[in-house]
């Protein structure tokens, strides 16, 4: 089933939900496999990416927790470009204006301290970043529609960080 739909869909991402033993083969080939924890056992849960106890928490699992995910993830993967950018354009200044000699600018401790310490409390700080309350959330489904579009991890988006650097 979840090649069909994948198929005819236009090869969009297909979740596949079950509860029991014989949903497993279609949770498994699904982009995301959520597993309800039934009567049937767990096999279904076991074999998902995601597993929950009811069906009704499948919605707050995919506009609450899904859009939380996307936000935050795009806005790592920016940050981390961004970070790196950073470390490349100070190497490369310092490279040109030295006649390209290949001397490091930094230490590799420092490098690693940086990368680690200096840089450890944004990427902290992105688990307590929500953007709206999850009642707006679960109560506004049309606010989903908004991550479908692709604005928060764009080449607009990522050109701005680029210049920000």
């Amino acid at each position: 089933i979840v090649n069909l739909i994948r198929t005819h869909s236009g090869n969009k991402p297909v979740a596949a939900i079950g509860d029991g033993g014989n949903d497993v083969s279609m949770i498994q080939a699904a982009d995301a496999g959520i597993g309800i924890v039934g009567k049937e056992g767990k096999q279904a849960s076991l074999a998902a990416d995601f597993s929950i106890t009811q069906f009704s928490h499948v919605g707050r699992l995919m506009l609450w927790h899904g859009r939380n995910s996307y936000n935050r993830c795009a806005s790592l993967s920016q940050f981390i470009i961004h970070r790196g950018l950073i470390i490349s354009v100070m190497q490369a200044i310092f490279s040109a204006v030295f006649f390209f000699v290949s001397i490091s600018l930094y230490q590799g401790i420092l490098l690693i301290g940086y990368s680690t310490f200096f840089t450890m409390g944004p990427v902290f700080f992105l688990v307590l970043d929500v953007d709206v309350d999850s009642k707006i959330a679960m109560t506004y489904p049309e606010l989903y529609k908004e991550l479908q579009k692709g604005r928060e991890l764009s080449f607009k988006t990522c050109f701005i960080w680029i210049l920000i650097s």
